[in-house]
């Protein structure tokens, strides 16, 4: 049988890589990764209400918008009370996640809160491609991923699977990185039919034309999957033995976990690893909101707990920044739900984080300090972005990932970004919390 692109496709699991690689890719799994360094990029796809996640409980203005759905600060629907609230105001976690709380209070989570796109836009996908190509209102004409640009930034000299997406495809922010592999289960990333097949494939594509050269590539990225995966389970075997570990980390049975889950193994592994994505959906509560969130919430509170215990060895490696196209607006309406809206939270969970505090500017819930009935954006999302290329992930050159936003870090995580210097540093480098 003549091995077309389309057969190899349709015979591989892992074909979700064999779909985004192109012909510039190396044969190099021996290649050390430039950095130790883990960057996590975790989307909430849907809008995530930040306003029900973290909670102003004890502002008038939330309570009389929100008569049924609003996060309390006692009794029925009550919050978790956060230590360290922002300009003055004090927040409540949502009643569903005590586990980010925790995360929380431990000091290895930092939240940013009025925090999105700067742009009149309320449409998920117009949105979402935006904050992923890293521009805002009347930039379009910056059409790659952010997170390409920062990886074209690094070493030329890249494994071939140090950037992976735990989806079935790769996101908007690495479009055009043909590099990028998207591994969505390390079990199934494989070849139907196993090493015979492969051997097949391999001795069919041996000679040197781009087509063949991805063929190889992608048969030694699985094999090196396979092979560590079994090392680690191995490994993670004679521990259980040894009466290291006896239940593991508590992930539940949703998607989430299973991608968090997918993603620490390939952290253990030691691939080369270094650039992941992961996403979440769900986020878009029209109705129905104190339910349908309270179900998400817990997904997401009790997976990133579960994930940072699985992989706490690697806890001063690893930065995980979590995003959300925009907010929600402050009112409910009559589907009990919330509709589109602006401004939103973000999360960095790392054991470099300068954690259990919140970080921004707080814009008020009073209708003069709203935008169009929305939480302003106070802090652009590619500050925080930033911050953490510089200071975690040695980027060389910001001016290229973000050529329209000045460097201003809030003094979210530790790291030394004396390298940026200049026009691209604004004056504002302090940390906002309060």
């Amino acid at each position: 049988m003549r091995i077309t692109r389309r057969n190899l496709l349709l015979g591989a699991s892992g074909g979700a890589f064999m779909a985004s690689a192109g012909p510039g890719l190396r044969v190099s799994m021996a290649a050390e990764s430039t950095s130790d360094e883990i960057l996590v990029v975790m989307f909430a796809r849907g809008g995530i209400d930040g306003l029900q996640l973290a909670a102003p409980s004890e502002d008038s203005f939330y309570q009389q918008a929100r008569p049924s759905l609003a996060v309390q600060s006692s009794g029925a629907n009550a919050g978790i009370a956060m230590a360290n609230g922002l300009d003055g105001v004090d927040f409540f976690m949502n009643p569903g996640a005590p586990e980010l709380n925790d995360l929380y209070t431990s000091g290895d989570l930092a939240l940013i809160h009025a925090a999105g796109v700067p742009t009149e836009n309320r449409s998920h996908f117009k949105t979402q491609d935006m904050m992923e190509r890293g521009v805002a209102d009347n930039e379009d004409n910056i059409l790659s991923g952010w997170l390409t640009r920062h990886v074209e930034t690094l070493t030329a000299d890249r494994p071939l699977l140090s950037t992976i997406s735990t989806a079935s495809s790769n996101p908007i922010s690495l479009l055009g990185y043909p590099q990028a592999v998207s591994i969505p289960d390390v079990n199934n990333f494989n070849v139907v039919g196993g090493d015979v097949n492969a051997n097949v494939i391999a001795g069919l594509n041996s000679g040197s034309s781009a087509y063949q050269q991805v063929a190889q590539q992608t048969i030694e990225a699985i094999n090196t999957v396979q092979l560590k995966l079994e090392e680690l389970v191995a490994a993670e075997g004679e521990g259980e033995g040894e009466g290291e570990s006896e239940t593991g980390p508590a992930y539940t049975n949703g998607p989430l976990s299973s991608s968090l889950r997918n993603l620490a193994a390939l952290i253990k592994m030691d691939v080369g690893l270094d650039v992941a994505t992961v996403d979440q959906g769900g986020w878009d509560h029209h109705n129905n909101l104190l339910n349908e969130f309270r179900n998400n919430v817990t997904e997401l509170s009790q997976s990133l707990s579960a994930f940072w215990e699985d992989v706490a060895e690697y806890r001063d490696r690893i930065t995980l920044v979590f995003m959300t196209e925009f907010g929600r607006r402050l009112n409910e309406n009559a589907s009990a739900g919330t509709d589109h809206g602006s401004g939103s939270i973000m999360m960095v969970l790392s054991g470099n984080a300068n954690g259990g505090q919140m970080y921004g500017a707080w814009p008020g819930l009073s209708p003069s300090d709203l935008d169009n009935g929305d939480l302003a954006v106070t802090t652009d999302y590619r500050q925080v972005i930033a911050e953490i290329l510089a200071k975690r992930h040695n980027s060389p050159s910001l001016d290229t990932v973000f050529p329209t936003v000045a460097y201003s870090p809030l003094g979210i995580i530790n790291g030394d970004d004396s390298a940026i210097t200049g026009a691209a540093v604004a004056s504002n480098t302090t940390s906002s919390a309060s």
